[in-house]
């Protein structure tokens, strides 16, 4: 399979036009955002005017029609000036948008998706529980059924836009013996359901502008229109909001890969040592060699995934068991390398700036707490590198 790819013009004037926004609207306030440690609800509020909470979602249901490839382009620019905002937008568009886009009945994407790709709604999703992380078939709220519909109980930890969502996609357990094959069933839940609350928000090392809630079920009542896609199959509707949401961390990360590697450029050029710029010093220039080398592949490596995303539409029944394995594969690779890279390059980064780069506010050092824990949501990098082997060793390429 070929990898060309080049950006057209309308993609390369998208780009531009979300760039402008985000040196105009949303670097000003990231420094007083990340010290408050306060979800950024202005702004949030412009990128939804602005039609940025549907970019990859089709006309007819309200988004921008700009396809996966859109989608990353926005959230390479975002990521560039702020990683909360481009959390923000995925917890809202990969993960809670895609299944419904994917799975959804005409009634369900009329209620939900379309309100939300408008802009008009904010969405979460919700997986992890505090005994299930990795072990993502390990869930332990209970969905049970009552009459024709469910009653859901339990605990969610670490949602992120959890504390501000008007709906969360919500995975339970309908039958613990069965595990992901089988025993796991997606809801659409609203905020102020009954039995339905939120408990406690997390203080993070990073992304201080995201809400990162616990969710409190208790006997939430969920009629049957509140399942999407078939009870039991769940797990595959986690898996195909993670695919999409992997590689637009990737694109994230690469963002914020760009902007560490555009401030050294600048600052080694005009900061002097010994009566020279350390731009001259061959141990600065194999640095910032080295960071435009990660940035040069997985710029490729982005949006070629992105690409095959598009190529493949967003119809779950017409995947090939082949095309659905590939990319899982490629979501899982370039979400494992971008999130290590972008660490790499922004340590780098924070070694090229000294002292004033381990200083707090700094863009280097908000960067640098932000970044680490693209190495753990949407999966850890090690479950990546078990889904890569596993593949690798089934097909045996």
């Amino acid at each position: 399979m070929g990898i060309e790819f080049s950006f057209s013009a309308d993609q390369e004037a998208f780009r531009s036009a979300v760039r402008a926004f985000a040196d105009r609207e949303i670097a000003p306030i990231v420094g007083a955002m990340d010290e408050r440690e306060e979800f950024p609800a202005h702004t949030v509020a412009k990128m939804q005017k602005e039609g940025y909470f549907g970019v990859p979602i089709p006309e007819e249901f309200g988004g921008l029609g700009l396809g996966k490839v859109g989608y990353a382009i926005l959230l390479e620019e975002i990521g560039r000036v702020d990683a909360s905002h481009a959390a923000i937008l995925g917890a809202h568009t990969s993960l809670g948008l895609t299944p419904l886009l994917s799975y959804g009945t005409a009634e369900q994407r009329k209620r939900w998706l379309t309100p939300a790709a408008r802009g008009e709604k904010l969405l979460a999703f919700s997986l992890t529980e505090p005994g299930s992380g990795s072990d993502s078939g390990a869930l332990r709220t209970a969905a049970e059924r009552s009459g024709e519909g469910w009653t859901l109980t339990g605990n969610k930890i670490y949602v992120t836009n959890g504390k501000e969502a008007d709906h969360v996609v919500v995975l339970a357990s309908n039958d613990p013996a069965l595990g992901p094959k089988g025993g796991v069933t997606a809801f659409l839940l609203d905020r102020g359901m009954p039995g339905f609350s939120i408990g406690r928000c997390e203080k993070k090392m990073g992304l201080h502008g995201t809400s990162t809630a616990e969710l409190l079920l208790d006997h939430v009542a969920a009629g049957p229109e509140r399942v999407l896609g078939t009870p039991g199959r769940g797990f595959h509707v986690a898996m195909t909001a993670l695919d999409v949401g992997r590689v637009s961390l990737a694109a994230g990360s690469l963002g914020a890969m760009q902007s560490s590697l555009e401030a050294s450029v600048a600052f080694a050029k005009q900061r002097t040592q010994f009566g020279h710029a350390i731009a001259e010093y061959e141990a600065i220039q194999f640095k910032l060699a080295d960071m435009a080398m990660k940035v040069h592949a997985l710029r490729f490596m982005v949006y070629h995934a992105a690409q095959e995303q598009d190529r493949m539409g967003s119809d779950p029944a017409a995947w090939s068991t082949s095309d659905r394995e590939a990319k899982t594969r490629a979501a899982a690779t370039v979400k494992c390398l971008a999130s290590e890279w972008a660490s790499d390059v922004i340590d780098e980064a924070l070694q090229i700036h000294g002292g004033i780069g381990y200083i707090r506010g700094t863009p280097i050092e908000r960067a640098y707490r932000d970044a680490r824990i693209s190495e753990i949501f949407e999966g850890t990098n090690e479950i990546q590198r078990l889904v890569v082997a596993r593949d690798l060793i089934e097909r045996g390429r």
